[in-house]
């Protein structure tokens, strides 16, 4: 999936059929805008969204990071939570070059054993930085109080917590995550 020197961002969405803006899921638009040519961003569809299994989003997922050597992710909503219950229970855990989970949801475990971490999950994510969490103070869907779980379980998560987007974040341009993303190559020298 990598084209060129360009890097690759994998985004993975939220559940219910994802929002579209130019025939692409907005996410693509959204972030290609304010990445630049440097970037190419893949954001496709998860399977039946409407009805989501974490066996099935976790079995897509596992072939989306196979595609690129050491991609930059992002997750939104029920997208990023997947994300991190595959990426904290995938034994060889894939190497990335940045976890980015925007409007992420803790899952209870007693009412949602599907979808929740384990409790060791944070302890099964050493060594996978950075991590940067983003929500929205008017998020409608996932309360401001699951973030900060994710804070005191990650400290070492970048934390922004923004105004004004609500849950979907499906606005023109998101200048917080794209300079976050750009900022990882700043970090690495380039590479």
């Amino acid at each position: 999936m990598t084209h060129g020197r360009s890097r690759t961002v994998l985004v993975i969405h939220g559940a219910g059929e994802p929002r579209r803006r130019n025939g692409k899921v907005y996410w693509e638009p959204l972030l290609e805008d304010g990445l630049g040519p440097d970037y190419v961003v893949h954001a496709p569809r998860m399977p039946k969204p409407d009805e989501p299994h974490y066996q099935a989003w976790a079995e897509r997922i596992e072939e989306l990071l196979a595609e690129s050597a050491r991609p930059i992710v992002v997750g939104h909503s029920l997208g990023a939570s997947l994300l991190l219950k595959y990426l904290s229970e995938a034994e060889p855990r894939p190497a990335l070059a940045g976890l980015f989970l925007v409007s992420t949801p803790f899952w209870n475990a007693a009412k949602f054993p599907e979808f929740a971490l384990r409790p060791d999950f944070a302890a099964s994510l050493h060594g996978l930085e950075p991590i940067y969490l983003y929500h929205s103070r008017d998020d409608e869907e996932i309360p401001l109080d699951h973030l900060e779980r994710y804070r005191k379980a990650l400290p070492g998560a970048s934390v922004r917590v923004l105004d004004g987007r609500g849950h979907e974040f499906n606005q023109p341009e998101f200048p917080e995550l794209a300079a976050d993303i750009r900022g990882l190559n700043a970090a690495a020298g380039g590479r």
